[in-house]
C-alpha cells in the first residue's frame, strides 16, 4: 500500500513540474525547431532567388551576373562554386558592371576557381575603377603602391588610395596608414575614427 502512495505521489509531482500547456496535450515547439524551420525557410527563398539571378543573368541582366557571382562565391541558394563564381562576375565585368570586376579580381588574386594571376587580377582592378567602384580604386592603387603584378609606383598608389580614403572607404584609409603613406593633415581618418566611436 505505501509503495502505492508512494507511486502516485511521484506521479502527481511529475504531472505538476511539467508546464501547464505540456499538462493538456498542448506542446510548444522549441527554440531548435523553430531555429530549423527558419532555416529551411531561408533556403528555400536562396534558392528561388539563385535561380532567378541565373535567369536573368542569362538574358545578360549584368546586375543580375554580379549578384550571381556574390551567390556563387558564398555558398548562397546552394553549393559554393568559384568557377561558376568567376563566370559570373566575369559575364557582368564584360558588361561594365564596376563590383563585379572587383570580384573577379579577388578571386583572380586567390586563384579561387583559376589559376593565381596577378597581372590579370591588377588590371581587373583598374577596370573597376576606372567604372567607379571605390574598392577597386582602394585594391588598384595597393597593387600599384607594392608591385603586385606590375611596375612599383609609390606616389601613383598613394594617390590612389588616398582617392579612396578621401571617399571614406575605411579600408583604404587604414592601409595608408599600415603603408607610413598617410597625409596627416586629411581630416578623413579622424572622422571615420569618430564615426565608428558614436556607434
Amino acid at each position: 500500500m505505501r509503495s502505492l502512495a508512494a507511486i502516485l505521489s511521484l506521479a502527481t509531482l511529475s504531472l505538476a513540474a511539467l508546464p501547464a500547456h505540456a499538462q493538456y496535450g498542448q506542446v510548444e515547439r522549441t527554440q531548435a525547431e523553430i531555429a530549423l524551420e527558419e532555416a529551411a525557410a531561408s533556403l528555400k527563398e536562396t534558392r528561388a532567388a539563385r535561380a532567378d539571378a541565373i535567369r536573368a543573368c542569362g538574358v545578360r541582366d549584368y546586375e543580375a551576373c554580379f549578384e550571381l557571382g556574390d551567390m556563387y562565391r558564398r555558398g548562397i541558394g546552394g553549393l559554393q562554386d568559384y568557377e561558376k563564381a568567376a563566370e559570373s562576375y566575369r559575364k557582368a565585368c564584360d558588361g561594365r558592371h564596376a563590383e563585379a570586376c572587383s570580384g573577379l579580381a579577388y578571386l583572380t588574386v586567390q586563384g579561387r576557381g583559376m589559376e593565381a594571376d596577378l597581372v590579370q587580377a591588377r588590371q581587373l582592378y583598374d577596370k573597376a575603377c576606372d567604372y567607379g567602384d571605390v574598392s577597386g580604386c582602394a585594391a588598384y592603387g595597393n597593387m600599384v603602391y607594392t608591385g603586385q603584378g606590375g611596375p612599383k609606383n609609390v606616389s601613383e598608389g598613394t594617390r590612389l588610395l588616398q582617392q579612396a580614403c578621401d571617399r571614406d572607404y575605411e579600408w583604404a584609409c587604414e592601409r595608408l596608414t599600415r603603408l607610413g603613406a598617410y597625409q596627416s593633415d586629411n581630416d578623413v581618418w579622424d572622422r571615420l575614427n569618430d564615426a565608428k566611436s558614436r556607434y
